[in-house]
């Protein structure tokens, strides 16, 4: 037998005998590493894409026979996209898709807001003379890939971008909890991203990269607050969910 560690500190004896389950549990922020990782991501996407609809029920057996495992890892992954808003999970019932009004998203979109505006401030004070050397190369990257029209390059390195601000700005905690918002990811994916979008896109970054270069903190939060709103423009320009102050 070995024992696994649940949360809140109980354990819970598992077997050998499901190798998969033995390495499906998934630690914060390392989604889409791990099989549970990459089976939250597949229902998540389908959940945002409408190929899933709100209040569809999810069988978890039927789930483990489509990605060729056992239970374990879709419950687990399940249990990972309730935390993240996306499954309804109740007593004695099949998990759901969970309903996301538009109301819900303008409120994810400000915590997001918030919480990007505190982690660049974060690396406006943290940050050293090669980590915004670095900043800029991933910049560049980022800015090629628009200029081939590689849109999902385009989006990939920007995210990298993002990615290294969070792992340089100093606070574990909130490098976790950016990590684990994971539905900003398939909402990008469905996002109209026009040529209008991606330009004024690398226009904000290069602002941003010049205010941490500057080492300008209040400007580099404000930057990036209103930048993450301007994502949630983008998302209604896609024409995605519900209209505004639909919370049916």
């Amino acid at each position: 037998m070995k024992m696994r560690v649940i949360e809140g500190g109980r354990s819970d004896k598992m077997t050998t005998a499901d190798p998969e389950a033995a390495n499906s549990t998934v630690a914060l922020g390392e989604r889409g590493e791990t099989l549970v990782g990459r089976i939250a991501a597949d229902i998540s996407e389908k959940i945002i894409q409408g190929i899933l609809p709100a209040g569809a029920d999810l069988n978890s057996v039927e789930l483990a026979k489509q990605f060729g495992t056992s239970r374990t890892p879709v419950r687990e992954a399940l249990m990972l996209l309730e935390k993240e808003g996306l499954v309804e999970i109740k007593p004695r019932r099949r998990p759901r898709v969970a309903r996301v009004s538009w109301n819900d998203l303008e409120e994810i979109y400000i915590i997001r807001a918030h919480m990007n505006a505190l982690k660049l401030a974060l690396v406006v004070d943290n940050a050293s003379e090669g980590a915004l050397l670095e900043s800029r190369r991933l910049f560049d990257r980022m800015k090629a890939a628009a200029e081939r029209g590689d849109t999902d390059r385009f989006v990939a390195e920007r995210k990298d971008l993002h990615d290294f601000w969070a792992s340089i700005c100093g606070n574990k905690t909130l490098e976790t909890a950016l990590a684990n918002w994971q539905l900003r990811l398939s909402l990008r994916r469905i996002a109209k991203m026009t040529a209008v979008h991606i330009e004024r896109s690398i226009s904000d970054h290069e602002c941003l990269l010049h205010a941490l270069e500057a080492r300008d903190r209040d400007l580099a939060a404000s930057l990036i607050r209103s930048m993450t709103m301007t994502g949630l423009d983008a998302v209604k320009d896609s024409g995605w969910g519900m209209p505004p102050g639909n919370n049916s």
